[in-house]
């Protein structure tokens, strides 16, 4: 299809996949299409350009015979085209309690990121408009988001297509009119009893009466949000470094300021992340914080005092199920962590811890290190709690829950395993009880893999 045979939208969609994917012949996606006229405009043209799709459709269930006919529409149109379609099924009852619209949203965005590591797709493709970003744009402002939140949806993100932003549902509505489109309506979508419907349907439908031109207004609040944004990074270039943000440079932000900068780092690392007022007021309580400890902020969300920086971390910590060793599972990976049997005849201390075999009581547990865990440190006559070795190894404060013990039938800590802090220094820390001597002849040999 040459260019002059495309329509406004085609040729609209047909730029941004040139604008993003220049270095991609043919890119693939996971459409998500909920069978309504926005996705299926979005199927329509993508299929009008060539572009392979994954079809991915959720049923909510929620409107019993209804939902099951949006599905069969979505499979049936899917099927035409010659394109695999993904139908998952949704237990609403699984939303009890919870905000039904956010558990909705989780799911399906669970899905397609699932598909599209099952696919190896380019990206999942969305059918956002201009008129979904407008009120993304006004549902931040109502609910006292920071002006740095003000932002709106990218066209694409790494992760995220939606090459319908420049489009109005306007435009959605001639084209599918004109191409014979076909599509459910979900009579769901004209209750205002949520909060995108109520903006939609009771409120900017009046806009234009009463603020002609009230919609380039709103997109300059964008505009005026990504220079606030850009502010705010170059403020964390002049107080921050590699290692976090500098204690003594950030204690000089005003309160709101500090709390600008730590939530823009937080949207970078975790762009669904959302937190409430109060519990950004609680990152006053960094400034009294000793190093290893935080102040949690929200699920999976906190400020880790590092020593003379604090650290944004976001996700849940990783988890770690304690490995029980024997003899015979040698040679053996952990994590990054190489275990192997090797004499002590060329031993590479720089790289590799060294254990006498023999001293040990087989088998062994590799866990997590807990408070209370003491360790013997190579030649210290007395021990010291696992917790205050870190320190002194100036193991860095985030990467301290992470480190782990190797610890005998017999209860002793046998090491402690860690990234090493340089190079050239060992993965860890052995007790005295476990070095290598002139008698050793097998060693439990411990490398860390970069």
């Amino acid at each position: 299809m040459s260019r002059s045979d495309l329509s406004l939208i085609e040729q609209t969609v047909s730029d941004q996949l040139a604008n993003h994917f220049a270095d991609t012949s043919s890119p693939t996606f996971v459409v998500a299409v909920s069978g309504g006229m926005d996705s299926m405009c979005l199927l329509h043209v993508l299929h009008q350009l060539g572009v392979e799709g994954i079809v991915s459709h959720i049923n909510y269930q929620k409107r019993g015979a209804a939902s099951d006919r949006d599905a069969e529409l979505v499979e049936e149109i899917a099927h035409a085209m010659g394109l695999r379609c993904e139908i998952a099924k949704a237990d609403p009852n699984q939303a009890d309690g919870q905000n039904f619209q956010q558990w909705a949203r989780d799911l399906r965005y669970r899905q397609f990121q699932e598909l599209k590591e099952q696919y190896g797709a380019d990206g999942i493709a969305l059918a956002h408009h201009e008129d979904d970003q407008l009120e993304t744009i006004l549902q931040k402002v109502f609910r006292g988001a920071g002006l740095a939140s003000w932002s709106a949806m990218d066209v694409w993100d790494g992760q995220l297509f939606r090459p319908l932003l420049e489009i109005s549902r306007t435009q959605i509505e001639a084209y599918v009119s004109a191409h014979e489109v076909p599509y459910r309506t979900d009579e769901s979508n004209f209750k205002t009893n949520f909060a995108r419907n109520f903006l939609r349907h009771e409120w900017l439908a009046e806009l234009d009466q009463f603020f002609p031109g009230w919609k380039d207004n709103v997109r300059r609040i964008e505009e005026q949000a990504e220079i606030f944004g850009e502010s705010l990074d170059w403020i964390a270039e002049q107080v921050g470094d590699s290692k976090g943000l500098k204690s003594d440079a950030f204690s000089t932000l005003s309160p709101g300021l500090q709390r600008a900068l730590v939530l823009r780092q937080i949207k970078k690392q975790a762009p669904g992340a959302e937190l409430s007022s109060e519990s950004l007021e609680r990152i006053e309580e960094v400034a009294d914080l000793q190093t290893g400890r935080a102040v949690e902020l929200g699920p999976g969300i906190r400020i880790l005092r590092d020593r003379e920086h604090y650290v944004v971390e976001t996700g849940d910590r990783p988890q770690f199920s304690p490995v029980k060793l024997k003899q015979e599972m040698l040679p053996l990976e952990i994590g990054r962590f190489a275990l192997a049997t090797a004499p002590f005849d060329e031993p590479n201390f720089g790289h590799t811890l060294y254990l006498d075999q023999q001293k040990m009581a087989w088998p062994l547990t590799i866990r997590r290190w807990q408070d209370g865990d003491k360790i013997q440190p190579l030649g210290m006559e007395g021990h010291q709690q696992v917790a205050e070795h870190l320190t002194n190894r100036k193991v860095p404060a985030a990467e301290k829950p992470r480190a782990l013990v190797v610890e005998s039938f017999d209860k002793t800590i046998c090491a402690i395993i860690f990234p090493p802090i340089k190079n050239q220094t060992p993965p860890g820390t052995i007790s005295e009880q476990m070095k290598c001597d002139i008698e050793t002849k097998k060693c439990l040999t411990i490398t860390y893999r970069t």
